[in-house]
């Protein structure tokens, strides 16, 4: 996976950068290989990318991106918009109040178990909703299947979110 391909949000560790005339100035600003990147914030049409390393935020360019090769972390949590369906946990909500409001409502809340359908409306334990894509990308999850059983507020958390 590319760089310029991650979704906002997610951290990856860098596997390979490509040479080319600005592969120097990326190794510069210390992109290489095993380095973690967080993608910060998008423009609006969707270049330059705002990207954090080592502490510091940087921008690049589509171009510039596509340069990286780069992997997910195991434990990085995605927008539920660009996950595929399946069982997911919740593990943060990036919204205001209004949002959260909603969300709450609908039984969407952190450490929630919520299913991803294939025509991308969501499944919680107080029904179906048709959420929205905006919506959807305020959701950020992990797999069920990756959730920490072993951690001894899993239950807590469940009780909490009513299951």
């Amino acid at each position: 996976m590319r760089l310029s391909e991650v979704p906002v949000g997610a951290e990856v560790i860098v596997e390979k950068v490509s040479e080319s005339e600005i592969s120097p100035r990326l190794r510069a600003i210390g992109i290489l290989p095993g380095v973690s990147i967080t993608v910060i914030k998008s423009a609006p049409m969707g270049d330059p990318r705002m990207y954090k390393v080592f502490n510091k935020i940087i921008t690049l360019r589509q171009s510039e991106a596509e340069l990286i090769e780069v992997k997910l972390e195991q434990e990085s949590s995605l927008p539920l918009s660009y996950v595929a369906p399946g069982e997911y946990i919740v593990k943060e909500l990036r919204a205001g109040i209004m949002a959260r409001k909603f969300f709450e409502k609908c039984g969407i809340v952190e450490n929630s178990k919520i299913s991803l359908l294939p025509d991308r409306r969501v499944k919680t334990p107080t029904g179906l909703y048709d959420i929205g894509l905006g919506k959807l990308s305020k959701i950020y999850v992990v797999p069920a299947k990756d959730f920490d059983k072993s951690d001894p507020s899993y239950d807590e958390k469940c009780q909490e979110c009513g299951r």
